[in-house]
């Protein structure tokens, strides 16, 4: 099902600071109404030098501020990390489908795993402050008996990105809910070493349920540990390239494992991980 798309904000920068390798930008976006854990929204600077905004998921709110987590990694995206507090931006949003709290936790006692890799550790510090708070987005069904945020990076800088995520984690401690992270680096310059799917494999128990966000290899590869699991359901938010962000122009079309197409932007950016990779299973 495809969600209404968002509207278009003249917004202003608020604060922007470096966190390791990533930036967390915010931006004060007037009468913004609000995202779902995993939506995203475009953001292009005002003026830009690039065409096209560039999609980011939404990474935390407070009231009419919303912060990004970047990856200063092209043109587009090294243009935002540069803006400065005053600086002037447009604001699409929110966009696209989150991830769907009230069917991952569906009954009492599950257990939920959040697998963010570099980057995709973006939409995680807005879902963990749903979860923490009375306004948690699961609709009053249940509540994770343990929340397990499984963290990969390539090295202590990129680590340093989800520190945002990090937070969270204490912050939903404090409030009452069971939650860890788990850090792991490629180099082992910061927490374990190893991939973020060894830490899966470590940690992923029957029936769980599994959020993801990170590049498309990690993404693969995680599917095949869920699917391999008993009783095990994820779901995914994927990356792709788009220009228009509301499903008009299908340049992020991809094929489900049934053979039919989706617009990432519009029918996604989360789909089960079943309906993406199930002849894998």
């Amino acid at each position: 099902m495809s969600t209404v798309a968002g509207r278009r904000f003249k917004a202003v920068v608020a604060a922007r600071r470096s966190v390791g390798s990533l930036v967390w930008l915010t931006v004060e976006v007037p009468g913004w109404p609000g995202a779902r854990p995993g939506q995203f929204a475009l953001l292009q600077a005002e003026p830009s030098t690039r065409f096209l905004a560039r999609p980011l998921s939404v990474a935390g709110e407070a009231g009419t501020e919303v912060s990004f987590l970047i990856a200063p990694i092209g043109p587009g995206t090294r243009e935002l990390c540069t803006l400065d507090p005053g600086a002037l931006l447009w604001v699409l949003g929110p966009l696209g489908n989150g991830f769907p709290l009230q069917t991952m936790l569906d009954r009492p006692g599950r257990r939920l795993l959040l697998v963010a890799g570099g980057v995709g550790a973006a939409p995680f510090p807005l879902l963990l402050s749903r979860l923490s708070h009375s306004n948690d987005g699961t609709g009053g069904r249940a509540a994770p008996r343990e929340v397990v945020v499984l963290v990969g990076a390539r090295d202590s800088a990129q680590a340093e990105g989800a520190s945002p995520v990090a937070r969270e984690v204490a912050e939903a401690a404090q409030a009452g809910l069971s939650c860890r992270l788990v850090m792991v680096t490629e180099d082992g310059s910061a927490g374990g070493r190893g991939l973020v799917t060894d830490a899966l494999a470590a940690e992923l128990h029957p029936y769980d349920r599994v959020a993801v966000c990170g590049p498309p290899a990690m993404s693969e590869a995680v599917w095949s540990l869920c699917a391999q699991a008993v009783g095990v359901r994820s779901w995914f938010s994927l990356e792709a390239g788009m220009a228009c962000g509301v499903g008009s122009c299908h340049g992020c079309v991809i094929t489900l494992a049934d053979g039919s197409f989706s617009r990432v932007c519009a029918e996604g950016p989360v789909f089960e991980g079943e309906k993406v990779w199930g002849g894998t299973r």
